[in-house]
This record gives structure tokens, sequence and C-alpha cells, in this order.
């Protein structure tokens, strides 16, 4: 049922009117809605009086819509379109294929990432996606609270409630001011020769894998960082390096989407260690976005074969 001017009116008594005011005939509306006659003639009556409105002139060979039954057609259009996109829409959102989908990314909005979300809204162009800045730590945070549905993030992740599966792996470069001496010698530079050069690094409260990596890889080339300044954000720390304030280790990736100007880039000798990225999300919540989004992750981006957390499961 449906309010109109304070009149509540079931929805099929529309379509009956629609069916008629079309054939302006009630034996041709009756068989195109499968019913009688007479009782199509009784809703209609049923109609007027609910109106307390006249909508068709009757005459014995045919009828005729009203100047209001005319207005009341429109009127009638506009309604039923809306109901059916109304149901249409409803529909969309409890299978997780129209809404806004809240992504979160830490570092570089790197090509995979913008990769997978082209694939997932060219699929379902109803859901309107936002993408948010947000360090690994704030991320966990924001899917325990339901803050976000997808993170972007760097491990390591031990909330047993937070799902994950490895996106892609990065090396670590060298990130060097322009006028630094050893941006002048080419080739891969020796960790061990940054042993007093000022560190700029992100806070271990907000990267702490990202933090404790490249620590391990310092202290493998028998340096210990000097932690001159710390940053949020790959974008602020590459700038202070623009800046001449220090130097800083970077993913591979990072650089490739962020190619600083006054940066530059070297390769670490002999370092093996990479930074992992994983895409998580919250595994004790329902939501249809969360799961449409990761039925999209596992058909179409080339997912790498090495060990995640526990799959998600939606029954």
């Amino acid at each position: 049922m449906i309010a109109i001017g304070g009149v509540i009116i079931e929805l099929r008594h529309l379509h009956y009117f629609v069916a008629v005011a079309e054939e302006l005939h009630f034996g041709k509306a009756a068989e195109r809605l499968n019913i009688s006659q007479p009782p199509l003639s009784q809703q209609i009556i049923q109609l007027e009086k609910e109106l307390e409105v006249k909508l068709f002139n009757r005459h014995s060979r045919f009828v005729e819509l009203t100047p209001a039954g005319k207005h009341f057609l429109k009127e009638t259009y506009e309604i039923l379109a809306k109901v059916k996109t109304t149901m249409e829409d409803t529909r969309k959102i409890h299978a997780g294929e129209a809404g806004i989908l809240k992504l979160a990314f830490t570092g570089a909005l790197n090509a995979s990432l913008i990769r997978l979300v082209h694939l997932h809204r060219t699929a379902y162009p109803d859901i309107k996606v936002t993408l948010h800045p947000m360090s690994s730590t704030d991320q966990l945070r924001a899917l325990t609270e339901n803050d976000i549905h997808i993170g972007f993030i760097c491990p390591p992740i031990t909330d047993p409630a937070i799902s994950f599966q490895l996106i892609y792996s990065s090396p670590f470069v060298v990130a060097l001011p322009a006028n630094h001496p050893l941006a002048a010698v080419p080739g891969p530079i020796a960790i061990k020769e940054l042993k007093d050069e000022p560190f700029i690094m992100a806070p271990r409260r907000l990267e702490p894998g990202y933090y404790d990596t490249i620590i391990s890889i310092c202290l493998s080339g028998k340096m210990s960082p000097v932690i001159h300044q710390e940053a949020e954000g790959v974008t602020h720390i590459l700038s202070l390096v623009s800046a001449g304030i220090g130097v800083t280790l970077v993913t591979e990736s990072a650089q490739q989407e962020y190619p600083k100007r006054g940066v530059v880039y070297r390769q670490i000798k002999g370092n093996t260690r990479q930074m992992d990225l994983y895409i998580a999300w919250n595994h004790t919540t329902e939501s249809p976005l969360t799961k449409m989004f990761v039925q999209t992750m596992k058909k179409s981006f080339p997912l790498k074969a090495k060990p995640s957390g526990e799959d998600i499961s939606f029954v």
C-alpha cells in the first residue's frame, strides 16, 4: 500500500487503473490483467471512491479519461517507476551490488589496488567507492569497529576477527636527497653506507611491520639507523627526503607511485627482504558490500601463493 494525499491505496489498484487508462476498454484491460471484467470495474470504482475523484467518463462502447484521470495517470506512472527503482535498489543493496564501499590503504595507492577497484566498479557500477589513506594500525581498528569494509594493510595482523589475503610483495630501496653524495654513485648501495645518515621513519605505533622490516634490513647490514625524524605517510616522508632532511627506505612500489622530484632511489646491495601488502576484512560481519568485494578479489586479481589468514566464510 502507498499513501497519496493522505489516502491509502493498494499498489494493485494503480496497476488496474493504468491498464484501463491505456486500453480505454474494461474488457480489454481485464483480459490483459487476466481477471474478469466485473471485479476490475469494482476495483476502479473503489479507487475513485477512495480518491473522491472521477477518473473515467464511461460510455456504452468505450471509456475516456477525465482531466483528473489524465493527471492521475501521469502521476501513477511516476509512482510505479519510483516503486520499481526502489525495489531494484533495495535488492542490489541486499546483494552487495549497490551502496557505499569504504576502502582504506596505507602507503602508496599503487596500480594493483587501483586495478582491483576499477574491476569491482566496472562489475558493479551502482557501488560508490570511497578511498581513505590510513595507517595499518588505524585500519585494523577501523575494521574491528566496522568503520571501513576493506583495508589494504601491512602485517602483522593478529586479530582473529580479521581475514587477509596477500596481494603483492615489494622489495625496499634507498631514498636519498638528489644532492646527496651517494646519489651520484650508480648501482646498489650497501646499507652500512647509511650508518651515519639521519633517517626519516614512520612511527612504529602506526606501521609496526613496516618499521620493524626497515630496522631488520639495517641490522643485517651491520648498522643501526639514527632516526632523526618521524613522519606519517610516504608522501610526507619523501617530501622531507627531497628537502634534504634525511634518508629513508621505501618499497619499490612507493618509488613507482611517487617519483618525487628531488629524490634519488637506489637498490640495496644484498637485500632480499620485502614488504607484503594484504587485503584485509572483518569476517565476523556479514556486510554484503564486503562479501562482493572479496569475491571480485578472488575471481579477478592475480593473488600470490602464500599462507594467509583464515579465509572469509559467508553462509
